[in-house]
């Protein structure tokens, strides 16, 4: 199905979803609209007969909060492994943001167009990295971004300096091919 979308169209689904992304990280900076849209009796609000919740024994008053964290968590994490799952791995890797971002260095003409040879440490360690990546990246949400919007933010900023570093440094899909998680193994 995607295979047969010109490159055009791919090319502003992949600018959409590059922008969408980017706002929602700066929403985890600064967002004085969601936390808004949350107060109680707006449209999003939770909202109980007491006014408040139930936790360990007390009432806690309902507040409001600000929305990105739970968008990225419960939204953009889930979509994008559903449409991976129905799509396929093609179709991802013709949208995915961290691709786009990691092409912006050869776009303008940066790209230092190293080649990652099949003799070469990143070649024969790939799945090790990628596997290492993941560990620590799982460690860092569990014990740390999961929990707080500045540091998710920060996070997910370091991964697209990342994926920009990687695309300079390199030429190709080099982020794609060694560093992402949804690679499909060799």
């Amino acid at each position: 199905m995607f295979s047969t979308l010109a490159e055009r169209y791919v090319h502003l689904a992949r600018w959409g979803l590059a922008i969408a992304w980017l706002a929602l990280i700066l929403s985890m900076f600064y967002d004085p609209v969601s936390a808004q849209l949350t107060a109680p009796n707006s449209l999003f609000a939770a909202s109980t007969v007491n006014g408040c919740f139930q936790f360990q024994g007390e009432c806690i008053p309902l507040s409001p909060y600000p929305m990105g964290a739970r968008i990225f968590w419960g939204m953009v994490v889930p979509l994008s492994i559903i449409i991976l799952l129905v799509f396929g791995h093609e179709a991802w890797r013709r949208i995915c943001p961290l691709s786009f971002m990691s092409q912006i260095p050869r776009a303008l003409g940066w790209q230092q167009k190293r080649v990652v040879s099949e003799a070469s440490w990143l070649d024969r360690n790939a799945l090790y990295l990628q596997f290492g990546l993941l560990f620590v990246g799982l460690n860092l949400r569990l014990l740390l971004v999961n929990s707080d919007r500045f540091l998710l933010g920060t996070f997910l900023l370091l991964t697209i300096l990342s994926a920009i570093a990687i695309g300079f440094l390199y030429d190709g899909k080099t982020w794609c091919n060694y560093f992402a998680q949804w690679h499909p193994y060799r």
